[in-house]
């Protein structure tokens, strides 16, 4: 059957496809992060755990801004006790990332401790599934964004703009914080003995649950627009707990709290700044 000029626009229009390629855009920042690794065989302590402040603060910024918000005004239609289903979303997607956090086997790359059940696992797999654990959110997030903003035959116009700029920001936020935290890991397996081609290629696994967890957070949102405000607000609680869990306590471990802290508030600025240029 032959492809017309119209058919594939409407495939690339699709929220599932444009997830996807956001997804993938989102993995490629954290392969050029990874590839980082080529240029010197470590970095320090301390500009490590800026980054991951950094890293940390875009997305919180990236939850408060380009999640929670939009979600509190679509419910905000429903009246006052319109923030409950934000409330409950929110909870939901912390609670899938704290199952997730004890399910998954994971090792913390600083403090050296290992979570989830108990594996016979490689050490460097602990350290890539650690790092994918960040991105799962991530790629929820991304494709809420898309699915948000596809539902308009449901929603007025200005909700509909809002949610393309909701996918957009989420989109660029992810990738200009997927740079750091690749660039982290391929670092930590450098510094466990690995040959700079296996710590990016590793560096670069660690990234491929961002794409992956786009295409049912596009198809989610995009079932009824009843459900967009506990969709993305779900994605913001999966991100809030992976921040606080995970990138926080990171970037705190060895010492250097005061400037990750900085980075951390610079990362949400960074958020602001993006928000309404692109909203």
């Amino acid at each position: 059957m032959e492809l017309t000029s119209s058919s594939v626009q409407s495939v690339m229009l699709h929220p599932v496809m444009q997830a996807t390629v956001a997804g993938l855009f989102s993995w490629l920042s954290v392969t050029l992060g990874a590839a980082f690794i080529f240029t010197r065989r470590e970095f320090s302590r301390k500009a490590m755990d800026c980054l991951l402040g950094a890293a940390g603060g875009m997305m919180l910024g990236a939850a408060f801004f380009g999640l929670l918000q939009p979600a509190m005004e679509m419910a905000g239609h429903a009246g006052r006790l319109g923030f409950l289903p934000v409330v409950f979303g929110l909870l939901l997607g912390a609670a899938f990332l704290l199952l997730l956090d004890r399910a998954l086997p994971h090792l913390h790359l600083v403090q050296g401790t290992t979570e989830g059940i108990s594996t016979s696992w490689r050490r460097s797999v602990l350290l890539v599934t650690a790092m994918a654990l960040h991105h799962i959110p991530e790629g929820l997030a991304i494709g809420v964004g898309y699915g948000a903003a596809a539902a308009e035959s449901a929603m007025s116009a200005s909700i509909e703009s809002l949610g393309m700029s909701t996918a957009l920001v989420l989109t660029v936020s992810i990738m200009l914080q997927n740079l750091p935290e690749g660039m982290v890991v391929s670092t930590a397996l450098r510094a466990e003995g690995y040959s700079a081609k296996k710590s990016f290629f590793y560096g670069m696994l660690s990234g491929v649950t961002a794409p992956i967890g786009a295409i049912p957070g596009a198809l989610a949102a995009g079932v009824a627009a009843g459900i967009l405000p506990i969709a993305l607000a779900f994605a913001a609680g999966a991100m809030i707990y992976v921040v606080f869990e995970e990138v926080i306590p990171e970037a705190n471990a060895s010492g250097n709290g005061n400037a990750a802290s900085v980075s951390c508030i610079f990362g949400v600025c960074l958020v602001m700044a993006l928000t309404t240029l692109l909203g």
